[in-house]
């Protein structure tokens, strides 16, 4: 009787066993049939589901000339090109608002702000905000600098109006941001439009180009702020290799713009020059043309689709 009990314990041992070995293969047999047809699932679903764009944008464009369009009022410059450019290869309706102001500076456009309850609702319901600002402060600056030949006193006064055009600057931008947090807001570089007939003068290059650096510093700050550098396509024009530039700056003199006291006297040295920029307007020598415009076109919309968040429905 007690070999038999003993076969019968054994037995028992073995089925027990023999269920949880079966037991567990089932459970993860199922589980890896299960997870894996999830994972399946999973993969087709986001494969099919697709990210809702609008069809419909407003872009506000706050600024200075370079907003307002001068050089290009056939079609008003970047603003009107980027309307046809977005609506032709998004398919978007776009509507679009100019507030453009030829001679403003950063606090000027600051203030036409905070004047217009219009501008500022139009602003709070944009989807895109473009800027052009800085050129006029600094010119404001070099007519009051480029007098003196003393290269130490001219690099001090651009230094200390750049700390002062940085402030202008947060200012104008949190407003900006103040009214409308949700939009993409796009900003220009100025550019050097004297360039091509003064190659030599390194001075003008040299201030542009902290200009930029200070106004990319500053914006860097803000969400969805995107700084565009156009300040070498535009300044050099057609002259684009490293030859041509070379062969540029030794056709030129060094001329002395130490002579020059305003804007004026700027515009009447460019028109004795017998060189042009292809990108800026014969008529003053200094706003881009229509070719010009459609390089702040073109840099506009490759910046905006890099950063696409304005064209997501939410």
């Amino acid at each position: 009787m007690r070999k038999i009990w003993e076969v019968v314990k054994v037995a028992l041992v073995v089925v027990i066993l023999a269920g949880g070995v079966f037991w567990g293969l089932n459970r993860g047999l199922h589980h890896t049939t299960t997870t894996t047809t999830s994972k399946k699932t999973t993969k087709a679903s986001s494969a099919t589901k697709k990210v809702a764009h609008k069809t419909k944008i407003k872009l506000v464009a706050v600024g200075d000339s370079l907003t307002e369009g001068v050089g290009d009022e056939a079609e008003g410059g970047y603003v009107g090109q980027i309307k046809k450019t977005l609506t032709k290869r998004q398919n978007l309706t776009v509507m679009t608002t100019n507030a453009g102001k030829s001679g403003d500076r950063s606090d000027q456009i600051l203030a036409r702000i905070n004047k217009s309850k219009s501008l500022q609702q139009k602003i709070a319901a944009a989807d895109v905000i473009t800027v052009t600002v800085g050129g006029n402060d600094l010119l404001q600056t070099l007519e009051g600098s480029i007098t003196s030949n003393n290269t130490a006193k001219n690099n001090t006064t651009v230094a200390t109006a750049q700390t002062t055009y940085a402030n202008k600057l947060t200012k104008l931008f949190n407003k900006l941001q103040g009214l409308n947090q949700q939009a993409s807001i796009f900003v220009f570089s100025i550019y050097n439009p004297i360039y091509v007939n003064f190659p030599n003068v390194t001075a003008i290059t040299q201030y542009v180009s902290q200009w930029n650096d200070q106004t990319q510093t500053t914006i860097s700050h803000y969400q969805k702020t995107y700084f565009m550098d156009i300040n070498t396509t535009m300044s050099h024009g057609q002259y684009t290799t490293a030859a041509q530039i070379s062969r540029l700056k030794k056709a030129s003199t060094n001329t002395d713009l130490t002579k020059i006291t305003n804007s004026t006297a700027l515009g009447t040295a460019l028109n004795a020059k017998s060189k042009a920029n292809r990108l800026i307007s014969k008529s003053d020598n200094f706003h881009p043309n229509q070719r010009g415009y459609q390089v702040f076109t073109n840099k506009l919309y490759q910046t905006m689709v890099a950063h696409p968040a304005w064209l997501i429905k939410k």
